[in-house]
């Protein structure tokens, strides 16, 4: 009888860490919200190419510009969905940025058919924006008493504003050219991935910070140009 009970006694002390180790990997609040500010880093090229009609014929347009990143602001909040530790989260960032474009035109003559005139030209200031929604599947593990990461990833919605070179205004002789900016948008869809970092501070307040790879493509003006990129961030975090 001895034996027996030293041997229950033996393997509860066995099983009790894993008991209590699974417990402390449960995070017990249902939410929180997230409020951020940081950085988008890295950039892109968007190369484009355009006609229109003059003097009969057709002149042609190529564009180059890069789209860099920028200041960016970060909202959202997630729900416990599943288990202990599963999250469902939705998340809405902004980040704009303006850079200058160069071009090339062939002009064709008003008087000779068929002798298009090369022109180089440039365009100051145009701008970008990315106005994004992040739909994400978030796993919340404890790692010590006050501190989480949570591990995240899921479909990004990406609403673009660009800045491209509109329809040129050729002046003879010479020629020279003007340059006028049109403003284009498209909506498109991505994927993003990450992971976040919160440490309780006071009660139901904690600070954090976000690291996350957002990735789409959309076409603009006859382009295709790559948005997202890699981002930090670090804010609030409330949870409930």
């Amino acid at each position: 009888m001895k034996i027996k009970t030293a041997g229950i006694l033996l393997a509860c002390a066995c099983v009790m860490p894993q008991i209590a180790s699974a417990q402390a990997m449960q995070w017990t609040d249902k939410g929180y919200v997230s409020i951020d500010g940081g950085v988008q880093i890295g950039s892109h090229s968007l190369n484009t190419s355009s006609t229109f009609d003059l003097y009969g014929e057709q002149a042609t347009v190529t564009t180059s510009q890069k789209v860099k990143g920028g200041g960016l602001f970060d909202i959202g909040g997630a729900y416990r969905v599943w288990g202990h530790n599963i999250l469902g989260g939705i998340f809405y960032s902004h980040t704009s940025s303006d850079t200058t474009a160069t071009g090339h035109a062939d002009v064709p003559d008003p008087f000779i058919f068929g002798q298009p005139r090369p022109v180089d030209f440039s365009v100051g200031t145009v701008k970008h924006s990315e106005n994004v929604v992040h739909l994400d599947a978030i796993w919340m593990m404890p790692v010590q008493k006050n501190m989480d990461v949570a591990l995240f990833a899921g479909p990004s919605i990406f609403v673009v504003k660009q800045d491209t070179v509109g329809t040129l205004t050729a002046t003879e002789p010479g020629p020279s050219v003007s340059a006028p900016t049109v403003s284009a948008s498209k909506t498109t869809a991505g994927i993003n991935l990450g992971a976040d970092l919160q440490y309780m501070v006071y009660k139901k307040w904690a600070v954090g910070g976000t690291a996350r790879y957002s990735w789409g493509s959309a076409k603009i003006s006859g382009g295709k140009v790559t948005v997202g990129g890699f981002e930090l961030a670090g804010g609030l975090r409330y949870r409930f």
